[in-house]
């Protein structure tokens, strides 16, 4: 794969890791002010559920192992191990293990274990019984999220650096102040009901 196929696939994973990474950060921001949300807490409830939910999805994207897939594995199997020093082969050997079909991380493990049980498909024994997921998949859903979307954003970078781009991939999406921006706005408006004569 040439250079320039190989930074367009890296851009590409990397706006998956950085819409999984905003929904992430939109979902932290609603929910850390719960209080102020209050007034209409169900449609509160299911926002701050959608975007973790998709956050979740694409991070599942991100991880996934499909060779045909455009994920941070398939990325890695497109590196020219034999350009790579051996500090980096070996970089680049730990990298695919954590991100390969028999990872032993306990994050992307337990990411593919919702991916498998709760995003992809609705597992019945999950379903039925939550608690009993909950227990047998002790890592929370935040952990996951904020450091695999962290260790996506690593591993790309480092994948690009080897390029000879030294891209850094955008974060966020732009537009992310618009979730301080609905809250001022909330906060306004529970001041205004506060206030307002009987």
């Amino acid at each position: 794969m040439n250079k320039a196929d190989l930074e367009n696939k890296l851009q590409l994973v990397a706006n998956g890791l950085t819409r999984a990474h905003t929904h992430f950060h939109f979902a932290e921001k609603l929910h850390a002010n719960r209080k102020q949300l209050g007034l209409a807490n169900e449609f509160w409830n299911y926002t701050v559920t959608a975007h973790s939910s998709i956050a979740f999805l694409y991070l599942c994207r991100a991880y996934d192992f499909r060779t045909d897939g455009m994920n941070i594995f398939n990325c890695l199997k497109s590196m020219n191990e034999k350009a790579l020093d051996q500090g980096n082969r070996n970089l680049l050997s730990g990298y695919v293990a954590l991100c390969g079909r028999n990872s032993q991380d306990r994050l992307v493990a337990s990411l593919r274990t919702w991916r498998n049980n709760i995003v992809a498909h609705y597992n019945i024994d999950a379903a039925l019984d939550p608690l009993k997921f909950d227990q047998d998949n002790p890592v929370e859903p935040d952990e996951i999220l904020c450091n695999l979307i962290d260790r996506g954003f690593i591993i790309l970078e480092w994948c690009s650096s080897l390029q000879g781009s030294g891209t850094i991939y955008q974060r966020f999406a732009p537009g992310t102040d618009s979730c301080e921006k609905v809250l001022a706005a909330l906060c306004i408006c529970e001041s205004n009901l506060a206030y307002e004569p009987v």
